[in-house]
């Protein structure tokens, strides 16, 4: 499932599991989960949680500390990844899982236990983008302020809290105005080609899928992509109705790092768009920075 669609659903489900993960960073290849937060929701109450912190292979940065509030000395003897597997499956079982760009959090599952969850799941953030199109943005902690949700703290059991509110705000808000599913995802040619002239790169496709992980959001590169040129991975991000910037800013979204990028962040070595896209994070500008790998995953080449 890490590089398909096919498990991703939308329904309006009273029975189903929120989960949330917290994580050393965006890459399932080369980052680390932390913590795992499980609330199983059954005729929209929540009747179990489960909390846990992971012990990660290699110390967390200041980063990390500053954004979750998790240090290294709380980690400090917390189990293995692997030593959680069976317990977290237990507990999921055959449910939908719901999250907020839940493909993250089902990615780092699939690669820490080596083994594709099977399970079909939902992200709150599309059915967001459809209801509530008037935010600029609708991070987790957008909407629950928006909202008037639960807290929005970055960490796991927290955040699922405030996942499965928004998801009863959403149901309510389609029973309000007798919206069903097919009424949010209607396809529309309307956002074809036509009009998108973003620098010298413009859209091939004739449709542009308003549901694409890119749709609208600002994208800069850094580093050189191992797998293809960088202008074709800027074509592809076009095509999906993204938006092409060449310095980090605040209306940055995603700065994607080449691999060769990635491994000197490991190694300590960081750019200077890698550091200003931390500090704007920090600040609270919804901005993510994601791998290579990652990046043809959302792609789904």
């Amino acid at each position: 499932m890490s590089n398909s669609n096919s498990n991703y659903t939308k329904q309006l489900i009273d029975d189903y599991c929120v989960l949330d993960t917290e994580t050393t960073g965006l890459s399932a290849y080369y980052d680390e989960i932390i913590e795992i937060g499980i609330l199983r929701v059954r005729n929209n109450e929540i009747v179990d949680r489960y909390d846990q912190l992971i012990k990660p292979n290699f110390d967390i940065g200041d980063f990390i500390t500053a954004l979750t509030g998790i240090t290294n000395d709380m980690l400090e003897g917390m189990p293995s990844i692997d030593s959680v597997k069976t317990d977290v499956l237990s507990f999921i079982g055959d449910d939908i899982i719901l999250g907020h760009n839940t493909s993250f959090d089902m990615r780092f599952l699939n690669e820490g236990f080596k083994e594709q969850l099977t399970n079909r799941y939902m992200d709150t953030m599309q059915f967001a983008r459809k209801l509530y199109p008037e935010l600029k943005h609708h991070r987790l902690s957008d909407l629950t302020d928006y909202l008037g949700l639960h807290n929005n703290e970055h960490r796991a059991l927290s955040d699922c809290v405030s996942t499965k509110e928004l998801y009863d705000a959403v149901k309510a808000s389609m029973a309000e105005k007798n919206l069903a599913i097919e009424d949010l995802w209607i396809s529309s040619e309307s956002h074809g080609g036509k009009g998108i002239d973003i620098k010298a790169i413009k859209p091939t496709e004739a449709v542009i899928d308003e549901d694409g992980f890119f749709y609208n959001r600002h994208v800069v590169f850094t580093g050189k992509l191992e797998k293809m040129l960088r202008k074709d991975a800027m074509q592809l991000v076009v095509n999906l109705g993204g938006i092409l910037d060449n310095s980090v800013n605040k209306q940055t979204n995603y700065l994607i790092l080449g691999d060769n990028d990635y491994n000197a962040i490991l190694k300590g070595e960081k750019s200077s768009k890698h550091k200003k896209a931390e500090k704007l994070k920090l600040e609270g500008q919804d901005i993510e920075i994601i791998d290579e790998r990652t990046f043809y995953d959302l792609l789904e080449v």
